[in-house]
């Protein structure tokens, strides 16, 4: 796979981001590269990573929120 742009993660729907590869920074500086299912908790609606038991953004209408676990993300749109 190619990585062929960063997407603008805040504005997206849980539909646009579903799927796709991040890189992520945790406030202890570790750094996470999965990628993000969708996860009903409770009322919310939460992306997740595929592998680990990790929440990574909440969704939101208004504009999505990064989990506070987080310093910093970029998801990437990947092509064949």
């Amino acid at each position: 796979m190619n990585v062929s742009e960063s997407l603008d993660w805040k504005p997206l729907d849980w539909q646009h981001l579903e799927h796709h590869r991040y890189i992520a920074r945790t406030w202890n500086n570790t750094i996470i590269d999965g990628h993000l299912t969708a996860r009903t908790i409770g009322p919310m609606l939460v992306m997740r990573d595929r592998d680990l038991p990790i929440d990574v953004i909440i969704t939101n209408p208004n504009g999505n929120t990064l989990s506070p676990t987080f310093r910093s993300i970029n998801i990437l749109k990947e092509t064949a």
